[in-house]
């Protein structure tokens, strides 16, 4: 039987924290083919301050199954096994569970074997004779695989972060382009063509005007198409204006903001979104923004993504703190917000960096068909 050769991911870390000073139960596998050996060596282990839970294979063919069936937490090993050595062991090891501590045993004059051992990856080794320093040994070995994960994960994580943060960089970069272009759109096909066609329809007006006149009416009706246009060219700037920066929170503030933005989505989609506010304390006014850009962000995923037929968002203030709630029952997502791909999850990760300069918190539930479910929690006293 072959095994894949895999590299300890960060979940993979997570979920196998070995921390000494944790009462959890240990699962250690002893490869031990001599009875007696064996019996010592599980003598020496009870005495252990660790909770050890000791399991025994007694030959390679039998660890190679029983890794298969239930990777251990902590390996030790005879070096000298009917069918081979405990070097093939370690190779095992690493291919199926790298991160368990790989102790070996040895017999007399064995210990520059020990040190090939140490070579090839093994955490320690401790002579048969000496198997009473082995809850000593345990104890070093625990501690320096519990802070050497550690430090692994805080890499992955810097990493990660790293990686969101360069294509969040060029996602709102694309985003910025794309805003700066449907501005020039917007101001160039829209809003342009309408102010040249105020100007020629005040320079009509101005050549009528210099003559005498005989029938005002096209003159009035001229004047009163003008105005009509004037108050087109108005809203076209507001929307302009309002796309720029939310200008309704400083006017009627968040609430009512949130509920333009769902009345806005509303009429425009075939999802329905509904709406709960509950009374809002005074906020700042990054909070404010970060807020309402959270929820267009938000309906805007719905609106590109989910082809759902309804939605909803909530937001609560309860025991100082403020709790957002958006989802919908449409397409789902296959895979967790932090698994790394980008490519469907930039706005997500523009939301939660929104949420982490808010010293907030944000967890994201999603299945395939099953909708999107996202809650947000921000504590309004958290320390700068």
């Amino acid at each position: 039987m072959q095994f894949e050769a895999s590299h300890p991911s960060a979940e993979h870390l997570k979920s196998h924290l070995l921390n000494p000073e944790s009462e959890d139960p240990i699962d250690l596998l002893l490869l031990e083919d001599n009875d007696i050996d064996a019996a010592v060596f599980i003598g020496a282990a009870s005495r252990s301050k660790q909770n050890l839970v000791v399991r025994r294979t007694s030959s390679l063919k039998e660890f190679r199954e029983t890794l298969k069936e239930r990777p251990p937490q902590v390996i030790c090993a005879d070096h000298m096994l009917p069918d081979g050595s405990a070097t093939e062991a370690l190779t095992l090891r690493n291919q199926v569970c790298p991160n368990a501590p790989f102790i070996v045993i040895t017999g007399a004059g064995e210990e520059q074997v020990a040190v090939e051992y140490m070579k090839a990856g093994a955490a320690d080794y401790i002579s048969k004779r000496h198997l009473d320093s082995f809850n000593q040994a345990l104890e070093q070995v625990l501690r320096l695989n519990y802070n050497q994960s550690l430090r692994v994960l805080a890499e992955q994580e810097t990493k990660r972060l790293n990686q969101e943060l360069l294509a969040l960089v060029g996602h709102v970069a694309e985003e910025r382009d794309e805003e700066k272009r449907r501005l020039s759109r917007d101001i160039h096909d829209q809003l342009g063509q309408e102010l040249t066609a105020l100007k020629l329809g005040l320079f009509w007006m101005e050549g009528r005007l210099r003559k005498p006149l005989e029938d005002t009416q096209p003159v009035l009706q001229k004047l009163s198409d003008l105005i009509e246009l004037n108050s087109s060219i108005i809203v076209q700037v507001r929307n302009i204006a309002r796309d720029l920066r939310p200008v309704v929170l400083d006017q009627v503030g968040l609430s009512a903001g949130i509920e333009t933005l769902v009345r806005d989505f509303n009429r425009r989609e075939h999802t329905f979104c509904g709406l709960h506010i509950s009374e809002l304390p005074d906020l700042t006014e990054s909070l404010r923004t970060d807020l309402f850009r959270i929820v267009q962000e938000g309906l805007t995923n719905i609106s590109r993504h989910a082809e759902a037929k309804l939605a909803y968002v909530r937001l609560s203030h309860i025991n100082d703190s403020l709790i957002l709630e958006m989802g919908d029952d449409g397409n789902g997502m296959t895979q967790q917000f932090n698994s790394g791909d980008f490519s469907t999850g930039l706005g997500l990760v523009g939301m939660r960096e929104r949420v982490r300069a808010q010293k907030g918190t944000m967890s994201v539930n999603s299945s395939l068909k099953r909708g999107t479910s996202i809650q947000i929690d921000i504590a309004l006293n958290s320390p700068a």
